[in-house]
């Protein structure tokens, strides 16, 4: 009886063993996949730093509004690269100016991120603005190319969406913390 009880035990240590060793694995399997990812990422960016700077690519619209809220949504993005809070405003309160009758929903939005001086806020704000102005750029460009770009990062992890005028990336999310963090997931035309 008592080697039952001791072969038990010790067929149950194993299983334990195995169990607990299996799920190690797996989480140091998820973090190396992801640090292989970030590496990629840093790799690819380091890459762009030995290569000459990217040409943008200007975009043509059908419609004068869209255009110049496309150059509007722009310099918001630019200004949350350079982490300036109150060039973001500015640029946001410009772009809520010129969609404020075409397209009230997206001047509302942009209308909130006048509203805050808190750059972390403004970029939660950011990702909406980005989320409302695609249907109206996919619909409008008549040529040229704008670069949806993504960044996994962002939102602890959640990752999200941004446009661009030129396939380098320059991320909005994170500005110089992670400057080149993301990577180009659709080109439109």
């Amino acid at each position: 009886m008592k080697m039952k009880v001791r072969s038990l035990i010790t067929m149950s240590l194993i299983a334990g063993s195995l169990i607990l060793s299996s799920c190690a694995d797996s989480k140091k399997e998820k973090e190396e996949t992801v640090a292989e990812d970030h590496h990629e990422m840093s790799q690819d960016s380091k890459e762009m730093d030995d290569e000459k700077p990217m040409k943008e690519v200007p975009a043509e619209f059908s419609n004068e509004k869209v255009k110049q809220a496309f150059e509007e949504y722009l310099a918001v993005k630019d200004a949350l690269v350079r982490t300036d809070a109150s060039a973001s405003r500015k640029s946001a309160e410009n772009l809520r100016n010129t969609l404020n009758e075409a397209r009230p929903e997206i001047a509302k939005i942009a209308g909130r991120m006048v509203a805050t001086e808190n750059i972390n806020q403004q970029r939660e704000v950011f990702s909406e603005l980005t989320a409302a102005m695609e249907p109206v750029l996919k619909e409008a460009i008549s040529s040229g190319k704008i670069y949806k770009q993504f960044c996994p990062m962002a939102f602890e992890g959640k990752g999200d969406f941004w446009y661009s005028n030129s396939e380098e990336i320059r991320n909005p999310y994170f500005g110089d913390k992670m400057l080149k963090c993301g990577r180009v997931e659709e080109t439109i035309m």
